[in-house]
């Protein structure tokens, strides 16, 4: 069987070449990367899948973005949801850039030695200082744990320290080939390695999405101080990170729980020797993956209908809300703008 496929609208360090995706689709037949593709998947980085109307739309919510089936057939996300055999929840390990550390989760090739009580305090990692109610969150307590003890953050956020961490898109040639993101990935863990503990907040809270803010510290034997899924408990060992959402809105309490590890050296190796994931955490979840996408395979290049009835709000996204708050760029108007009227006129021409 000979799949032909397209991957667009992805974020810069994402490498269609290489991910859990293809993995998955070359257990079913031979991929072939096409211009005319029978499956598309997209991301949330932009409104290219509209060109492929007439393939079959996957959309991959990896960033914390719903699914909207009137623009996609099927969806692959993290969120807990629901719609018969055109949703597939997977568990928050993509694997991109960081998947050669994965196995570091296992508990049986965990080393963790007692000297790790004498490393650096804790870090920050950051270069988004808006987007998502989190990016602020965080920058408030890092500031309020830095009353404590010196935190280093190497990133453009609250920077005071340079050239510690690879920034994540710095080389541009990179984009779109997956090396960016996996240089940093290596480099940010190397990083961690050091440090007793991560804060690890989310850009924003939304259940079921967990990234590489939680899964990177944990791989780097780092207490994640987190914040963001309210459910990361459901994959995750409660026993093995600081949970903020256990403490309300208390940031007072948080920063105590952080003193009292860092002050007692046998409660915080017990903390940080605790098993990353739980028992029942599905290691065979690409199987699962696999199952699902050859039932897509399998049904063809067949759309469902989207949107049947034409309603104005339900399409893509609101180009007038993301020009509004300053989120489309000239070049962005004016490819939706050229879209939307090659779109009014191919309907003036076939219905005139």
């Amino acid at each position: 069987m000979n799949i032909k496929v397209r991957f667009v609208d992805q974020p810069p360090d994402f490498n269609p070449e290489d991910n859990v995706y293809i993995r998955a689709l070359r257990r079913i037949g031979a991929v072939e990367f096409s211009g005319h593709p029978d499956f598309v998947f997209y991301g949330a980085f932009g409104t290219q899948f509209l060109s492929y109307p007439d393939s079959v739309r996957i959309f991959l919510a990896n960033e914390p973005v719903l699914p909207n089936f009137n623009d996609c057939d099927y969806a692959i996300g993290g969120m807990k949801l629901s719609f018969g055999e055109r949703y597939f929840r997977q568990p928050p390990l993509l694997g991109f850039g960081e998947s050669d550390y994965v196995p570091a989760l296992r508990p049986d090739v965990r080393q963790i030695s007692d000297s790790a009580v004498g490393r650096r305090f804790c870090n920050f990692v950051y270069a988004n200082r808006s987007c998502g109610s989190g990016a602020a969150l965080r920058v408030r307590f890092c500031r309020r744990l830095s009353a404590y003890r010196r935190v280093d953050c190497p990133g453009a956020v609250l920077n005071n320290m340079s050239g510690a961490v690879l920034p994540r898109y710095e080389d541009r040639r990179a984009r779109g080939r997956g090396e960016a993101g996996a240089g940093w990935a290596r480099d940010k863990l190397a990083f961690l390695r050091h440090y007793k503990f991560t804060i690890a907040f989310e850009n924003t809270s939304l259940p079921g999405f967990t990234t590489e803010k939680l899964i990177h510290p944990l791989i780097a034997c780092s207490i994640p101080i987190y914040w963001g899924n309210p459910d990361a408990a459901e994959y995750f060992n409660p026993r093995a990170f600081i949970n903020c959402h256990e403490y309300g809105e208390d940031w007072d309490a948080v920063a105590a729980r952080v003193r009292e590890l860092d002050q007692d050296p046998e409660q915080y190796l017990e903390m940080l020797r605790q098993p990353p994931l739980r028992e029942d955490f599905p290691v065979d979840w690409e199987d699962a993956l696999a199952h699902f996408l050859s039932g897509v395979v399998m049904r063809g290049r067949c759309p469902f209908d989207k949107n049947p009835i034409g309603f104005a709000s339900m399409g893509a996204q609101d180009l007038g809300e993301l020009c509004r708050s300053g989120k489309a760029g000239l070049r962005r108007i004016f490819a939706s703008t050229a879209g939307a009227l090659r779109g009014w006129l191919d309907y003036k021409i076939h219905h005139i």
